[in-house]
């Protein structure tokens, strides 16, 4: 099977996440708009895997031991450091996926200030 174009994961990856969780599918999204991990080839050789039919997902427990191994720190710190994020989400290592309303808008309120978008 021949190496899959960015449009073909992106389409494939999105379909895989229509009935997904939150968490997997903001993972996805992240992935998908920071645009920089589905060009390179240690991460979709780590962690991404693609059927003969086209359809697409991540292995988060994968891309999670790829990058503990250092497989995956071929990029800038903050390609690295987005990276980290989405594998976090996509885990579920926060437990968002089981997240109230009130616990939900305190831990998008501290992810805005620590990204210095609100005093």
């Amino acid at each position: 099977m021949s190496r899959p174009t960015v449009v073909q994961l992106v389409r494939g990856l999105r379909a895989w996440t229509k009935d997904h969780d939150l968490h997997v599918r903001a993972a996805v999204e992240l992935v998908i708009g920071h645009d920089v991990w589905l060009r390179r080839s240690e991460f979709l050789r780590a962690c991404v895997h693609r059927s003969a039919d086209g359809s697409c997902w991540i292995d988060w427990r994968e891309a999670r031991a790829a990058f503990d191994a250092g497989e995956l720190n071929t990029a800038s710190s903050t390609e690295v450091a987005v990276l980290d994020f989405a594998i976090a989400l996509g885990e579920d290592r926060y437990r968002f996926n089981y997240m109230g309303g009130s616990n939900s808008r305190l831990l998008v309120e501290a992810t805005v200030r620590a990204l210095g978008g609100a005093r």
